[in-house]
């Protein structure tokens, strides 16, 4: 039926061209040449039909398929690409929503990290302050005993000096004496 088809289809133009110059009384006919040349283009068309109308069908199946399959995936792409958009949507939303809310955390968080800091450093000032009070106390300490020490020693050397100038022979005697009786009592 296609054969058919497409045969008036090319034979249609040579039809109407003779019946432009035929007119209605005069018999014009057609020149050999242009039948044989008619039934040889009528022969290569079918033949072209026939050889390659598997292959053009096969073609054109294969064209429809990928089509299709790129409409699937297309229409796939299309809905994962509206859902990701709903997504992003419904979190920008949320963060609108949230967005005092989250704010408001965070100035809570910084207040007690204020708070914290400030705590920490209280207890270090309290500690150092400690630390200078019980060093004052330590270094007082040694100073009044290295000024003992030191108070002791001229005292020594100024009794020393004084005993050697203003005591005689006989007042020596008299201390080692004394000194030596207070030796036997302590070692008794």
């Amino acid at each position: 039926m296609k054969v058919i088809v497409n045969l008036l289809i090319f034979i249609a133009p040579a039809l109407a061209l003779a019946a432009e110059h035929g007119g209605g009384h005069h018999d014009i006919e057609i020149p050999k040449t242009v039948i044989y040349q008619l039934i040889n283009v009528v022969i290569l068309v079918a033949g072209i039909i026939y050889f390659t109308k598997d292959g053009i069908i096969s073609f054109f199946a294969g064209r429809k398929t990928a089509y299709l399959e790129a409409a699937q995936k297309s229409a796939f792409a299309r809905e994962q690409a509206e859902k990701e958009f709903v997504d992003i949507k419904s979190k920008i939303a949320n963060l609108d929503n949230t967005r005092q809310e989250q704010l408001k955390k965070a100035q809570d968080h910084a207040d007690d990290l204020k708070k914290q800091i400030a705590d920490e450093a209280a207890q270090v000032s309290k500690r150092i302050k400690d630390e200078a009070e019980l060093t004052v106390k330590l270094e007082v300490a040694r100073a009044q005993n290295e000024l003992r020490t030191q108070l002791l020693n001229d005292s020594v050397e100024a009794a020393r000096t004084v005993l050697t100038k203003d005591i005689g022979s006989s007042d020596q005697q008299k201390l080692q004496k004394e000194f030596i009786n207070h030796i036997e009592v302590v070692n008794r």
